[in-house]
């Protein structure tokens, strides 16, 4: 079994700890590893990288950058895109970003995702499951989903797979 401390461990930055000045990619780059490197598989290299970002904005999935700078929404989107990945295809994780952003504003989105992530990952670690306090149709419901989905297979790679 995994040791159920490695849970209490997965701190996500929210809104207000991401820069408020736009960032260069290397600059946003360096920030996603030093948030999630230990959480996620990267066998030692980025856990996302200069070609992956360049594709999302070629794809439209995240917003150009400005003066090559980005800013605090994309750096956002690159959180979530970047946890998510191991678990959804980039077309479903750009679908739930923009569900996330419908529903309120990107701060309180980007902000109760990062909740519900950190306390999913925490009952899977625990061998509990998260409570569920929303109704269907409510987003809540999605995301309650969604952090569930990553955190089991969080928990599943920590657990059984890693040695």
């Amino acid at each position: 079994m995994a040791d159920s401390k490695q849970s209490n461990l997965l701190k996500l930055p929210r809104w207000n700890q991401l820069p408020s000045v736009d960032q260069y990619l290397e600059q946003v780059l360096q920030l996603i590893d030093e948030w999630l490197g230990e959480y996620l598989p990267h066998s030692g290299q980025r856990i996302i990288t200069r070609t992956m970002v360049n594709n999302y904005v070629k794809q439209r999935y995240i917003d150009p950058p400005e003066n090559k700078k980005y800013n605090r929404l994309t750096i956002a989107c690159l959180f979530v895109i970047t946890l998510l990945k191991p678990v959804y295809t980039i077309d479903e994780i750009a679908t739930l970003i923009q569900h996330g952003i419908d529903f309120k504003d990107a701060e309180f989105s980007y902000n109760q995702f990062c909740d519900m992530i950190e306390k999913a990952v925490e009952h899977a670690f625990e061998g509990t499951t998260m409570p569920k306090h929303s109704e269907q149709n409510d987003p809540k419901d999605l995301f309650w989903h969604v952090c569930n989905s990553f955190a089991s297979q969080l928990y599943v790679r920590h657990a059984y797979l890693l040695h």
